[in-house]
């Protein structure tokens, strides 16, 4: 199994599912009935059913790696998406 913490900016890895934590605070946002809730959740969800395979472009202070995605909404307009790899089995190499 991949290890995020040896991402490095420039890898190109694939989506495989939503991470267990994004799919628990949809649940809990939905329950509390949150503005755009499971809106991260969602995100990956239409990334992965779009082109799973992202590419690395940053890595923050904490050894985090993050990738950036812009969707079309359904209005139409453009949303910004900057989404952190926070769990190993949720990825693989592409």
């Amino acid at each position: 199994m991949p290890e995020r913490a040896h991402l490095k900016i420039g890898d190109r890895i694939r989506l495989l599912r939503v991470p267990e934590g994004d799919l628990q605070q949809r649940e809990r946002e939905l329950r509390e009935v949150a503005e755009d809730a499971g809106s991260t959740a969602d995100a990956i969800e239409r990334i992965i059913d779009l082109d799973p395979v992202v590419t690395i472009d940053e890595i923050d202070e904490f050894g985090t790696p993050w990738f950036h995605r812009d969707l079309v909404a359904r209005d139409g307009s453009v949303e910004y998406h900057s989404l952190a790899i926070i769990e190993n089995e949720s990825w693989c190499m592409a």
